[in-house]
């Protein structure tokens, strides 16, 4: 229908849209790190840690976030173009797990969470996949549970082994997706709630950020030969009826 074309093109305008402004931006972000290092390196060489250096690692560590967005944009637009490269090799599911929780221990302090993994039949034996893809695929699930997770909650990190697949889950305790969301954290762009009550910062509760992880999550699953979906009853932040990510 004409509706479905216009719909599949625009979906390409913003693909197309994404890939130019991502490879764009990436040139003058390069300079701008070249010259904060050379700043950096400088300053060391002189009185040791200053105001000034300070003011740089500030800029440096903006520079890196804005590095991250950049990466999820082009990993985006490849997925969109069915461009995405996995690198197969011997995977132990186990160690991606532990991986992660090593990363955000410090994190789940701060935030007096409770990061688990739990052992399941299958996880240390040896599967095929990119390990690097599927570190990026879990990572961007677990921050998502850190960001909509009230402080003091749990996550736990499990799963199972069925035939000719193992089963990855991440539950949360916090504050749950509608049923007709569900689907839509899995879009481009698909941030819910009201963007100006989010809160800044990655690892925060209700943070923002340009709804790219679980998008990019299900490339990577998907070109695994995977599929991936969410479990909740429903939103409640009083009640916090949490979410598990399969």
């Amino acid at each position: 229908t004409r509706v479905q074309s216009d719909l599949e093109r625009l979906d390409k305008t913003k693909s197309d849209f994404i890939a130019i402004a991502a490879h764009e931006l990436k040139t003058p972000l390069t300079l701008i790190e070249g010259y904060i290092t050379m700043l950096s390196e400088g300053m060391t060489q002189g009185n040791g840690l200053s105001q000034s250096q300070l003011l740089v690692d500030g800029v440096y560590s903006g520079t890196r976030r804005l590095q991250e967005i950049i990466n999820d944009m082009i990993d985006v637009s490849m997925i969109d173009s069915d461009l995405l490269s996995l690198t197969f090799q011997p995977v132990w599911i186990h160690r991606l797990l532990e991986m992660i929780q090593n990363e955000f221990r410090e994190t789940a302090g701060q935030r007096h969470l409770t990061l688990q993994v739990h052992p399941f039949p299958g996880w240390d034996q040896v599967t095929s996949g990119d390990p690097e893809r599927l570190y990026q695929a879990f990572r961007n699930v677990v921050m998502n549970a850190i960001k909509f997770t009230p402080d003091g909650g749990k996550i736990v990190l499990d799963g199972r082994l069925l035939p000719g697949f193992i089963e990855i889950r991440v539950a949360d305790t916090g504050i749950g997706i509608d049923p007709e969301d569900q689907t839509r954290i899995f879009e481009k762009f698909g941030r819910l709630g009201n963007v100006a009550l989010h809160s800044s910062g990655k690892t925060k509760f209700k943070g923002g950020g340009p709804g790219l992880g679980l998008p990019i999550s299900k490339g990577i699953i998907e070109a695994h030969g995977g599929a991936i979906w969410v479990d909740s009853e429903g939103y409640d932040e009083t009640r916090l009826p949490g979410t598990t990510v399969h």
